[in-house]
């Protein structure tokens, strides 16, 4: 006989007559008459070829093979109703893993509020982090490697599907003894008159961009370092220069550095901040953060 030809009604039943110690109260436990439990029963020890249960006047009574094939009958249901029940939770996107791009800073802003809140409502799904150039983050994309990145500046339709979420204010960060660090803003035009570090990492090269078009000339007093937003704002607490950083790269800042908002219209000092999937990645998990920040983070207008 294979296991293939086996009832998992039939098996429930009988491990209900086991435990509630007769064929009626089994019956009425999983829903169905003592007629029809009475025939199944049967059934399936006539499939087995095994008498599961002696009948006598007070009733069944398992016998020695039954007894044996009760003890791994339960065990092997219990497997297979957990393996049903993490399959369910796992097309429904509560379990699994979501890997997402990033190249801006998680220290401060929307994007950390985003992902905390997904983590605190799925804590089943595994979050995998990839930090990278922006080409290295849409190679991950288009090759599957990657299920979701945040890009800074202007949509892309052709990466996949889009949603716009919010734009991050630009900040320019200095040393406390900077000439202009006491101003509650920042002018782009202060920038011309200190020296400015920057990392060709992250939201660097789109700072040094923005810092360009803002004072139409590209800065000969700017330096590009090869290392982390950390080590810049070292520098910066070292007297090397000023800085320009996103909202979400000023939290934890030094104690001796400043930030300001950078002064100037919207569309000069505020950078878009961009989701991206795969419209064919059919991963549950990645349904679901899609649906949060559509729902609470998109930007409506």
């Amino acid at each position: 006989m294979a296991s293939t030809d086996l009832d998992l009604l039939s098996v429930r039943l009988a491990l209900a007559i086991v435990e509630h110690r007769g064929l009626r109260r089994a019956a009425l436990s999983i829903g169905m008459s003592e007629a029809a439990a009475s025939q199944r029963l049967r059934s399936l020890e006539d499939t087995l070829t095994v008498s599961l249960f002696s009948r006598t006047t007070r009733g069944l009574r398992p016998t020695d093979a039954g007894l044996h094939f009760f003890r791994q009958a339960r065990d092997g249901l219990r497997i297979f109703d957990s393996a049903c029940w993490h399959a369910s939770r796992a097309s429904k996107g509560r379990t699994g893993k979501v890997t997402v791009g990033l190249y801006t800073s998680l220290s401060a802003g929307r994007l950390r509020e985003a992902l905390r809140a997904f983590q605190s409502e799925h804590p089943d799904v595994d979050l995998e982090f990839v930090e990278g150039a922006r080409w290295r983050l849409i190679e991950g994309l288009t090759l599957g490697t990657i299920d979701l990145i945040f890009l800074l500046g202007p949509q892309q339709a052709d990466l996949g599907e889009h949603l716009r979420l919010w734009s991050e204010q630009i900040f320019v960060v200095s040393d406390v003894s900077s000439r202009h660090a006491s101003r509650s803003q920042a002018q782009a035009q202060d920038l011309v008159d200190e020296p400015v570090v920057v990392s060709t990492r992250g939201a660097g090269p789109a700072a040094s961009a923005l810092l360009a078009r803002m004072i139409g000339v590209e800065p000969d007093n700017q330096r590009a370092h090869h290392i982390s937003r950390e080590m810049i704002l070292s520098l910066v607490s070292m007297g090397f220069g000023n800085s320009i950083l996103l909202e979400s790269d000023v939290g934890n800042l030094p104690d001796n550095v400043v930030a300001r908002p950078l002064e100037g219209e919207p569309s000069d000092v505020l950078i878009d901040l961009t989701a991206y999937r795969d419209p064919s990645n059919d991963n549950p998990s990645l349904r679901r953060f899609w649906s949060l920040l559509k729902s609470r983070y998109a930007d409506r207008a």
